[in-house]
């Protein structure tokens, strides 16, 4: 891991660690999810289960954030980590932004900084879900092993019909 990824993973996963136990702890912003949660449910009859638990989804949320905080600032599965972070960090900007107070100017300019803010956060870890390191990704990897199949598969054909040759020939 190079000089700047030791210390840019945790920096970046500091604010989300923190915004995560904040909403577990307190996670009454979860009925911002609301409107979120009776489009999905009309449009997939099997999440009206969801309806009512806005609480618990809020709650899961930022133990997911917490958890993929956690392992992003350690190095760990960091793609997999910045991808939930992401996916969390976008939902709680979304929350945010619906729960700021805007009766005042002063209240609308701190709701626009916070908004910008957070999707500045989301758009860091967004690049940090496709950052291989300096290592190939999946799709490299697996297209490679195809290639390396096919080519060892093709020189077994070969060979295979050089011997059968030599033993029909001899």
């Amino acid at each position: 891991m190079t000089i700047v990824r030791k210390f840019a993973r945790p920096l970046l996963a500091t604010s989300f660690i923190y915004n995560g136990v904040v909403r577990f702890r307190s996670p009454e912003g979860g009925r911002y999810l609301t409107p979120a949660l009776d489009a999905a449910a009309k449009a997939r009859p099997e999440l009206r289960a969801l309806k009512g638990k806005e609480r618990l989804i809020a709650q899961s949320i930022a133990g997911t954030q917490i958890a993929a905080g956690s392992l992003f600032a350690l190095g760990r599965f960091p793609r997999l980590s910045s991808t939930l972070l992401l996916a969390t960090g976008a939902i709680n900007t979304y929350i945010d932004y619906r729960a700021a107070p805007t009766s005042t100017k002063e209240e609308k300019e701190a709701r626009l900084g916070q908004g910008l803010k957070n999707a500045s956060l989301v758009g860091a870890v967004a690049l940090s879900s496709v950052d291989t390191a300096g290592n190939p990704s999946l799709a490299w990897r697996a297209s490679k092993f195809g290639s390396d199949v096919r080519k060892k598969s093709s020189q077994l054909g070969d060979d295979l019909k050089k011997k059968s040759e030599n033993v029909l020939h001899h």
